[in-house]
């Protein structure tokens, strides 16, 4: 039992706003500046769930999942500009399709290596899935392949939580590490380390334009109007195609964050003078997604991952180093962009939301669009990849 209980939803806002703040003021100091203000909030939160201070689950993280993550990515796109996306389009694809291979031959290394029992094609194909998609892929092909253990599912829940939630600290920490740019190239992190040097020095002269509460709350506004016209669209749609008894149109009920990142792009790009003069949607969208980072720190359980889980999170070690060995060895022979390359990982391996706060808390913001839209396409593919491979490997 938790000292602040899953229902005491006021007293979880007090501990990841905090954490939010926390993030936002560690940036500034030497060990955030090493190791990132996300990655700092992430072990806060991991630490808080597993000293029993806030719970592991709640409907208040349901809701940071859902809405909070939904309101950040417009917000994280208002500087977005369409021209920049092309000339990287290819290459991030590239890259997308070569890190799902990643996961893939994860997978199939991670199945030769570790036995998981008599279900040990579907576990592995399920988690393969979610590393290709996200959580909804967990649960669509888990759905798909008559998986009805709770116990076996929970366990293998909490060694793909705890797993991803390493491997993302990973992520963010391998493209600041100079050694690893010396080997693999990167202009993107470069250009984002010399921004960030000229932003602290504009703080310092008084150059940063004051934030006003006033654009703050148009700038919520618009991205309130992206999320509603988004989940809207796609719900529009979805009910025609199940109306139609057309199985692949339904299915795009599932998919605001893609029609709520068209509409936030549409209206960066329809009224980019209008938005520029609209200061804070950086830091009001990285708010949004250090509460987030908290929430998702918080529901990594190491201890049920230890107690129930450490054949499967062997195995989800194994594919995560395979995933991570072929994207970086990929990198290095198509001359791939360290920070594009991470990224991808990022988009493939987690989803869209947390690639979508990488690209932007590492100031890569011609990057967010791109990380959004790939993790989505992984939504699209990874529960049929992930059936295929559990009838291949059966």
């Amino acid at each position: 039992m938790a000292l602040i209980g899953a229902d005491n939803i006021f007293g979880l806002i007090m501990v990841f706003v905090g954490l939010a703040a926390f993030g936002f003021w560690s940036e500034h100091t030497k060990l955030g500046k090493f190791l990132s203000g996300v990655i700092l909030v992430i072990l806060a939160g991991i630490v808080l769930s597993n000293l029993r201070i806030v719970p592991f689950a709640s409907p208040f993280y349901d809701a940071v999942w859902t809405y909070a993550v939904s309101l950040a990515i417009p917000l994280l796109l208002m500087r977005a500009n369409l021209r920049a996306l092309f000339p990287v389009a290819g290459p991030m694809l590239l890259t997308f399709v070569i890190a799902a291979l990643g996961t893939v031959a994860g997978v199939l290394a991670g199945h030769a290596l570790v036995d998981l029992g008599p279900s040990s094609a579907d576990i592995v194909s399920t988690i393969g899935a979610s590393w290709i998609g996200g959580s909804m892929n967990f649960a669509a092909t888990s759905q798909a392949l008559g998986m009805e253990d709770g116990t076996l599912l929970s366990a293998m829940a909490a060694a793909d939580n705890v797993g991803g939630t390493l491997f993302l600290i990973l992520l963010v920490l391998i493209p600041g590490r100079a050694a690893i740019r010396r080997f693999i190239p990167s202009p993107i992190v470069e250009a984002a380390v010399a921004e960030e040097s000229a932003e602290e020095e504009a703080e310092r002269k008084g150059a940063v334009p004051p934030v006003q509460v006033s654009k703050l709350a148009l700038l919520f506004a618009i991205s309130a109007i992206c999320c509603f016209l988004g989940y809207e669209t796609a719900a529009l749609i979805g009910g025609w195609g199940a109306a139609a008894g057309i199985g692949w149109l339904a299915d795009f009920s599932r998919y605001g964050v893609l029609f709520l990142t068209l509409y936030a792009l549409a209206a960066a790009n329809l009224f980019p003078r209008q938005i520029e003069k609209l200061h804070g949607d950086f830091d009001l969208g990285m708010f949004f997604m250090y509460v987030f980072f908290g929430v998702m720190g918080a529901g990594a359980n190491v201890v049920l991952m230890i107690e129930t889980a450490l054949p499967v999170f062997a195995f989800v070690g194994i594919m995560a180093s395979v995933h991570l060995a072929v994207v970086l060895s990929a990198a290095k022979l198509f001359k791939i962009d360290l920070a594009e390359a991470m990224l991808i990982s990022n988009a493939v391996a987690l989803g869209p939301a947390t690639a979508a706060a990488q690209a932007a808390g590492q100031r890569w913001h011609a990057l967010v669009t791109p990380a959004v839209m790939l993790g989505v396409l992984g939504y699209a593919i990874a529960t049929f990849i992930g059936v295929a491979l559990s009838g291949w490997l059966q």
